[in-house]
């Protein structure tokens, strides 16, 4: 397997911050409501998690690298921006705005990228992390539905059903290691 494949598919699996991070946890589990009409937002989320990275490794490798933090910084605030533009992240989550949810998963994609250091893996990198984005944004509006129509009580319908689950996909995920 070449260095750049190898690099997609841990990019998409493994080193995803999705699965591997509590913030891309987080925007996973609470952003989709139900699977149907969540794809569009989760292209959305996956195009401006591609452009985060490919922006903030252009940046943090286009000066010293005593500035690159600022680049990563730049490119997660602009591509949160963007999807609050675009209403992408409108209404709060406990009192909190929604662009907050999203916004270290953000400034954490270049940052990711950029620790594989050749711009051709950091590519890679970052078009497997948007594809695992987007394919966990919705798997999991797909279990946060079934849990909310399942025969259970009250108490088994609420978000910490969800992250449990995120956590045992991540299990399975890093006990599986294929490459």
């Amino acid at each position: 397997m070449s260095d750049a494949a190898r690099a997609f598919f841990n990019g998409m699996l493994i080193e995803n911050p999705v699965f591997m991070t509590y913030f891309g946890a987080l925007a996973v589990a609470l952003l989709p409501k139900r699977a149907h009409g969540s794809s569009t937002t989760a292209i959305r989320l996956g195009i401006a998690f591609f452009l985060s990275a490919l922006v903030g490794v252009a940046l943090a490798s286009a000066v010293p690298p005593v500035v690159a933090p600022l680049g990563f910084l730049f490119a997660g605030l602009g591509a949160t921006g963007a999807l609050l533009h675009f209403g992408e992240l409108s209404g709060t989550w406990h009192g909190l705005p929604r662009g907050l949810i999203v916004v270290p998963l953000m400034i954490g994609a270049p940052v990711l990228a950029m620790q594989h250091g050749d711009l051709t893996m950091a590519v890679s990198h970052a078009g497997g992390g948007a594809l695992g984005f987007v394919g966990a944004f919705l798997l999991f509006g797909a279990i946060r539905e079934t849990v909310m129509v399942a025969e259970s009580r009250k108490e088994f319908k609420t978000t910490p059903v969800i992250l449990f689950s995120m956590a045992l996909f991540s299990l399975a995920l890093s006990g599986f290691l294929f490459w």
